[in-house]
């Protein structure tokens, strides 16, 4: 799964997309009224969200060999 869809998915007015996730923000910005109900996010907020995304199951095997405590997310990697 794209990073992308890792973030626009926890959106409350996603709606989805067909095809591939988009790439750039002209691309973006072509589909987004079709991808979201309402105002969508733009490009920016999208773009620092997935600049800003840790892997759970990366930071889960960081935490887990420096013996800190995972979150339930990072949890859940693990076990499902």
């Amino acid at each position: 799964m794209a990073k992308f869809d890792k973030i626009v998915f926890k959106k409350e007015n996603f709606k989805g997309y067909t095809g591939n996730p988009p790439v750039d923000e002209a691309d973006y910005n072509s589909r987004k009224d079709e991808m979201f109900e309402g105002e969508a996010p733009t490009w920016t907020e999208i773009k620092s969200e997935m600049d800003a995304y840790v892997d759970p199951r990366e930071s889960a095997k960081a935490k887990l060999m420096s013996g800190e405590a995972l979150t339930e997310e990072e949890a859940n990697t693990i076990v499902l």
